[in-house]
């Protein structure tokens, strides 16, 4: 993957924009993989500083939170997406929407 190659601007800029797009596919396998894809996104999310890339923040051994930006991405951007595929009419489309979800529950617990 190249999750930990990206920055933060990268992420609100081409990635999240293109998945919103195929949120709405025709093609459930493409809508599920959509699914699976915001999982990891969430999951670098959780680790992504608000400057750099998570292999250059494992170069430096900086080991802050992830930025403010990246909590605001997942609510505003990623939940909304995920909480329309949790509704899909096919039922892999829901489980990998509902398995991405339970890690921003996750998030929520953790930052509160």
């Amino acid at each position: 993957t190249l999750a930990p190659a990206i920055n933060l601007e990268v992420i609100e800029t081409s990635i999240l924009p293109m998945m919103d797009r195929l949120v709405a596919d025709d093609i459930p396998n493409i809508r599920f993989n959509v699914a699976k894809s915001y999982a990891v996104l969430i999951e670098v999310l959780k680790r992504l500083p608000a400057e750099g890339t998570i292999l250059s923040m494992e170069k430096s051994g900086y080991s802050g939170g992830p930025s403010s930006k990246s909590h605001e991405l997942i609510q505003q951007q990623i939940l909304p997406n995920l909480e329309k595929l949790q509704q899909d009419e096919d039922v892999d489309v829901r489980y990998f929407a509902t398995t991405a979800a339970s890690s921003i529950s996750d998030i929520m617990q953790t930052s509160t």
